[in-house]
């Protein structure tokens, strides 16, 4: 079936407005200002603007002008997206034209290959205290080593994302100053925090992903976080009652020496992720968190000092009798081997059972006592009634390739014995 123009054009104004405002690409917006003078009026009542990366590109025009031009035609704009280069004396003019309607503002600054010292990033965020209308605020690139922006407090953000910055710990303070009722905190790619303090009354969901040596140290006080993601904490304090239910610590730089996060009488989902943890941060946060229906382990190797040691043996009865919810399970190298240990296994009795359990995920990577951990694998499925899925990981056993594939061969074995098991 062919459509034209003609097919909209029997509606009335209002409904041909109200499609009409859901075009946002820019380029679409510009071919549509073009179909009629009706349609080159509806245009100017879009609720959003998205500009991408190649802005002018085609026609040699700058990218400044292209988005000036649209942007100052608007009477109501919303939303604008900003993915092209642009100064920041047309970003304030933009501001000023849309500061009573703007709600969602998108900007890739592109200033972290910037070789000069300082605030590159300075003039054009301070441009934003112009939008005290602004719910939703996105960055990309941003370069802040010095001062923060000279924003004012903006009443309305709900949700802050900055995506590849490089920033001091002032400066992290001072936008989160300005921003007192965030319900959405991202800061992902991050680079030069050392210590970040956050209160926030109102903050629910919060991701951390700060690059560098690992050793950042993070303290935050938010009574009403119920989604926390963090990579690249040494230290985490989480003070006062919170409302965790979903909990995420990892590190790939360095070593996690200690959480803090009190207790968590409402997690249900909990993940500990890094090459090289204390202890004591380990079961600290398992011994808090009793009602966990979802917990993966992915960590290396432990130990209070500078030397990687392996993990102490973790009793296979009590780690489940303490957590009896638990739906999904994923543990992983040393992790799995400071649980399928000989003593352990000696505890079980027929009664003994893992009520909940649902899926689990067991990665091992050396063959050495392999009676424990195929015995200990065997007691996970025995004990496990509903169990449905269990995915068992075979890596990095080059080093002892006969024992391996003997190995191997035992596993396999079990199998076949169980339709449910899956070997990867």
């Amino acid at each position: 079936m062919d459509y034209s123009t003609e097919d909209i054009e029997v509606l009335p104004d209002a409904i041909q407005y109200h499609i009409l405002g859901f075009v946002k690409n820019a380029r679409d917006v510009a071919s549509c200002s073009c179909v009629s003078k009706k349609w080159k009026e509806a245009m100017t009542h879009v609720k959003g603007l998205y500009f991408a990366r190649n802005v002018g590109d085609e026609q040699g025009i700058l990218p400044d002008l292209i988005v000036s031009r649209m942007v100052l035609g608007t009477t109501s704009l919303e939303e604008l997206i900003v993915y092209c280069p642009f100064s920041n004396v047309s970003l304030l003019a933009w501001l000023r034209h849309t500061k009573r309607t703007l709600k969602i503002l998108e900007l890739r600054v592109d200033d972290l290959g910037d070789k000069r010292m300082g605030n590159s990033s300075m003039n054009k965020l301070d441009c934003l205290a112009v939008s005290t209308q602004l719910q939703t605020l996105r960055l990309w690139g941003v370069l802040l080593t010095n001062t923060p922006p000279d924003w004012r407090l903006f009443n309305n953000l709900h949700t802050l994302e900055i995506v590849g910055a490089r920033l001091r710990d002032s400066a992290l303070c001072g936008i989160l100053h300005a921003c007192p009722y965030l319900t959405n905190l991202t800061l992902l790619g991050c680079e030069g925090i050392r210590v970040a303090c956050i209160e926030l009354e109102r903050l629910t969901n919060c991701r951390l992903d700060f690059y560098g040596a690992g050793d950042c140290i993070i303290s935050i006080i938010a009574p009403k976080l119920q989604f926390f993601e963090v990579q690249g904490a040494s230290w985490l304090r989480i003070k006062g009652n919170h409302q965790l239910n979903h909990l995420s610590v990892a590190n790939n730089s360095g070593k996690v020496k200690k959480l803090d996060v009190g207790k968590l009488p409402k997690l249900q989902s909990l993940s500990l992720r890094g090459v090289h943890w204390h202890w004591e941060a380990v079961n600290s946060v398992l011994q808090s968190a009793t009602e966990l229906k979802e917990l993966s382990m992915r960590v290396e190797f432990c130990g209070d000092a500078d030397k990687l040691e392996p993990f102490p043996e973790i009793d296979f009865v009590d780690f489940f009798n303490s957590h009896p919810k638990l739906r999904s399970f994923e543990a992983q190298g040393a992790m799995f081997a400071a649980v399928a240990n000989r003593s352990s296994l000696k505890q079980l009795t027929p009664a003994f059972v893992i009520p909940c359990m649902e899926e689990a995920w067991v990665t091992i990577r050396s063959p050495l006592n392999a009676d424990h951990k195929l015995a200990s694998l065997e007691a996970l499925v025995r004990c496990s009634p509903r169990l449905r899925r269990l995915h068992i990981r075979l890596s990095q056993m080059k080093n002892c390739e006969p024992v391996a594939d003997e190995f191997f061969f035992r596993v396999l074995g079990l199998k076949f014995r169980y339709e449910f098991i899956k070997i990867e």
